[in-house]
């Protein structure tokens, strides 16, 4: 850091968080994509491994997201040319935070539709999160940094996405152990259930295994609800993070940041 702070052309010019609208919006976009990848992950995980999901229909549950995304974003490239973009990106991500709130209330028992739909609508959110905060970053530099920024960018980006993958998948396998833990002394406190399967002539270990295999599928859809609710409240924190950025003085095509 000393070197490239000190170097009169550093290969990695990390003078340009000096200005503030930079630092600002490097800030939300890490938060927020951060926060939009760990759901990505999560969902498909939790569709295959205790929804019954194929992994092409878990893809295909996932991909709905990007469909009003793509007929979305050519509307949200003329407004952030035209307008302050922070009201965009605020827009945007906290409708993104708002749709993950929704999802909180999922169950085992729901049907295709029901989980495609929310992340359909999370696709309104997407382009206006993306497309002005791009142009925001590389507005808020020196024409001269531009390059040096968009690297910076892009690069803080992807690292975020590998942080939240990383801690997401931790945290559901931890919460879905912890939660399992929980409901196994809540589970068939009378033996009831037990007895009822049972008397239907399943053997012991069979009726253990089939009490088990409910108690780790529900655990695991608490432990998802949980981590939602988590994601969405790092949606609010990223959308209020980007006031901290003045109006950029420059107008940039934010199609630069995605090179």
């Amino acid at each position: 850091m000393i070197w490239e702070l000190t170097e009169t052309h550093p290969i990695v010019d990390l003078r340009v968080f000096r200005h503030r609208g930079f630092a600002a919006s490097v800030l939300t976009i890490s938060l927020a994509f951060g926060a939009f990848f760990g759901a990505n992950v999560l969902t498909p995980m939790w569709l295959q491994s205790y929804m019954g999901y194929t992994a092409t229909w878990a893809g295909m549950t996932t991909a709905w997201s990007g469909v009003l995304a793509v007929l979305v974003a050519p509307i949200a490239a003329g407004l952030s040319a035209k307008v302050d973009p922070r009201p965009l990106v605020f827009g945007g991500v906290v409708w993104l935070g708002i749709v993950t709130l929704l999802r909180v209330v999922a169950n085992t028992d729901m049907d295709y539709w029901q989980i495609a739909l929310p992340l359909l609508l999370m696709g309104l959110g997407m382009p206006f999160f993306f497309v002005p905060l791009n142009g925001l970053a590389l507005g808020s530099v020196e024409e001269s940094e531009t390059a040096s920024a968009a690297g910076l960018l892009n690069f803080l980006r992807t690292v975020s996405g590998a942080f939240a993958t990383s801690l997401v998948t931790t945290l559901w396998e931890d919460g879905s152990a912890e939660k399992h833990a929980e409901l196994a002394g809540l589970i068939d406190p009378q033996g009831a259930s037990a007895q009822a399967l049972a008397q239907q002539g399943m053997p012991a270990d069979a009726v253990r295994a089939t009490l088990d295999q409910i108690t780790q599928g529900q655990a695991v859809m608490v432990a998802t609800n949980d981590l939602l609710s988590m994601v969405g409240i790092a949606f609010f924190i990223a959308a209020f993070a980007i006031w901290l950025a003045p109006r950029p003085t420059r107008v940039v095509d934010a199609a630069a940041a995605g090179h």
